[in-house]
């Protein structure tokens, strides 16, 4: 018999998180009865929830590591990340299975809250619905990233509460989604409007913008999908009633300054003081000078980065690059001299001399910006890590209207007015067609065979380094991510023409089966062995 593993999923303790996960001890357990009655109690275990979100497993560090370091366009410095980089991932990777067991044990919280507002005695209320909503929304991000990392998963939509019930057999994909869109639906319904919204709280027009996001990534590389029609009708209802707003100018969405802002749909919320958010700790090179008062230069390490091609993807004029990356050279203010000056990508080697010094596992690699807190004094971070925002609304309503005839005609204006703003450096609110030139609109000379590929290209410029490149890369299926793949070995082939590869500098294996492999992430062994339904012939191809 397998060895089954447990979790203390107490509602006395759900804050504080814990190691393992699914079965809930009934001998510790508060009874549902007491805490879904009042609303105090329930929404301190939605703040649980929330709180499991926010640990090392979920968005605090290993999904921003996993899925930046694999997508194609990130890498990691160290060396037990080896395989991560490469793409050549296993099953027994602690960084995916760290992603699969944390998101699973945000899920049973919310399948808690779900069946306990389910029976709660508390009269019809906003409060009361927007708690139950809430965590219908939160099941079902859960389930969306799953799905599109891993395929087939175990779908559990009850609290579980014995042995027996807690080995659940991988759920075909058609179904995961269905309850994604049907806990979608039920979220909708449930949360609040705008101006009934709780501070940091996703309201209802989020679960709108994320079924769009569901029916986008559905419709595949399908031109004549019915679900461009569906994302395209939901994305629409969002830019005309969700009351969300481009910031500008592009820089000012980014870092503790600008958390929940009028372009925020939903982000994973991090105070230095009550969460262990690690996202600037794991992008900065150590000893930035943005990051100056941190104490120690063990606090930031700049373990995840942009690959080369994430970097040279941007034309030199558009004021996303900057807004988006260190690079160059920065100063390390744990060093004093020459040594204090370190080259960064994409500076040539030779410029580290008299002025800079050149860094093993450092220098090849420009660095994020995205997570910048200024007033970051030990490893956590008060930066949030925004999960979904206005401009991806957009670009999904362009892609959307791009692939229907009724509509193709709109794609453009769409497109432009995220690549006005990206443009728009002054952030005054006019693009200056003299001055404020890159990145080029589009117009109607350009075909639709064209604007899908620009579009695909400005998702992955419009959302470096915040997690959107590691599905954009695969949904549209495995030429998508081959092309990506090859433009980055051709970029190390031109960096590195005598095809001695530096340390931390690798290429990917370009066959047909390792493309095929990497379109999903290897099925985590622990939960093989450790599932009594799920058997090792069920890995997913290639691992």
């Amino acid at each position: 018999m397998k060895p089954l593993k447990y979790i203390l999923l107490s509602c006395c303790v759900l804050a504080a998180g814990c190691d393992d996960f699914l079965v809930e001890n009934p001998e510790t357990s508060v009874s549902n009865t007491g805490v879904y009655n009042s609303l105090t109690s329930a929404n301190a275990v939605l703040t649980g929830c929330y709180g499991l979100m926010q640990s090392q497993n979920c968005y605090s560090f290993n999904y921003l590591h996993v899925l930046s370091a694999s997508s194609g366009m990130g890498v990691s410095i160290k060396q037990n990340d080896v395989n991560l980089t490469s793409m050549n991932i296993l099953p027994s990777d602690v960084n995916v299975s760290n992603v699969y067991n944390g998101t699973y044990k945000t899920i049973m919280v919310a399948n808690d809250i779900i069946k306990g507002m389910d029976t709660s005695i508390l009269p019809a209320s906003v409060e009361k619905n927007r708690i139950h909503g809430e965590a219908y929304f939160i099941r079902a991000l859960s389930y969306f990233n799953l799905v599109r990392l891993f395929g087939k998963v175990s779908l559990i939509t009850e609290p579980v509460t014995s042995y027996d019930n807690a080995h659940v057999a991988r759920t075909e994909v058609d179904v995961v989604y269905k309850q994604i869109l049907s806990d979608l639906q039920k979220a909708w319904e449930l949360m609040p409007e705008k101006a009934d919204k709780e501070e940091g709280h996703p309201y209802k027009y989020a679960a709108k913008a994320l079924r769009a996001k569901v029916y986008l990534t559905l419709a595949g590389d399908d031109e004549n999908s019915e679900y461009w029609q569906l994302c395209y009708n939901d994305a629409l209802d969002v830019k005309e009633h969700g009351e969300y707003q481009l910031v500008r100018p592009y820089a000012n969405l980014f870092g503790s300054p600008n958390k929940n802002n009028a372009e925020s749909i939903f982000e994973i919320q991090f105070s230095a003081t009550a969460s262990d958010g690690r996202m600037t700790e794991t992008t900065f090179p150590v000893g930035h000078e943005l990051m100056d008062k941190i104490p120690t230069q063990g606090k930031s390490w700049g373990k995840t980065r942009p690959n080369q091609i994430a970097f040279d993807q941007f034309d030199v004029n558009d004021p996303r690059r900057e807004a988006s990356f260190v690079y160059g050279k920065y100063e390390n203010i744990y060093e004093k001299g020459k040594d204090k000056n370190v080259w960064l990508y994409p500076s040539p080697e030779s410029n580290a001399d008299e002025n800079s010094v050149f860094k093993k596992g450092d220098s090849e690699y420009a660095a994020w910006k995205k997570y910048y807190d200024p007033m970051m004094t030990a490893r956590s971070t008060n930066a949030n890590f925004v999960y979904m925002r206005y401009a991806d609304v957009l670009l999904m309503l362009a892609e959307a209207a791009n692939e229907l005839p009724d509509h193709q005609s709109e794609a453009y204006g769409y497109l432009n007015l995220v690549l006005d703003r990206a443009a728009d450096a002054n952030g005054d609110g006019v693009r200056d067609n003299n001055t404020e030139t890159v990145p080029e609109a589009v117009d109607e000379s350009v075909s639709k065979e064209q604007l899908r590929e620009r579009i695909f290209r400005e998702r992955l410029k419009e959302f470096t380094g915040e997690c959107d490149e590691w599905y954009t890369v695969r949904r549209r299926g495995e030429s998508y991510l081959k092309m990506i793949m090859q433009e980055h070995n051709d970029r190390i082939d031109e960096i590195f023409k005598n095809g001695k590869l530096r340390e931390f500098v690798y290429k990917y294996n370009i066959t047909d089966d390792n493309v095929k492999k990497n379109m999903l992430l290897p099925f985590p062994q622990d939960e093989i062995t450790r599932n009594e339904n799920i058997s090792q012939e069920e890995q997913n191809f290639g691992y």
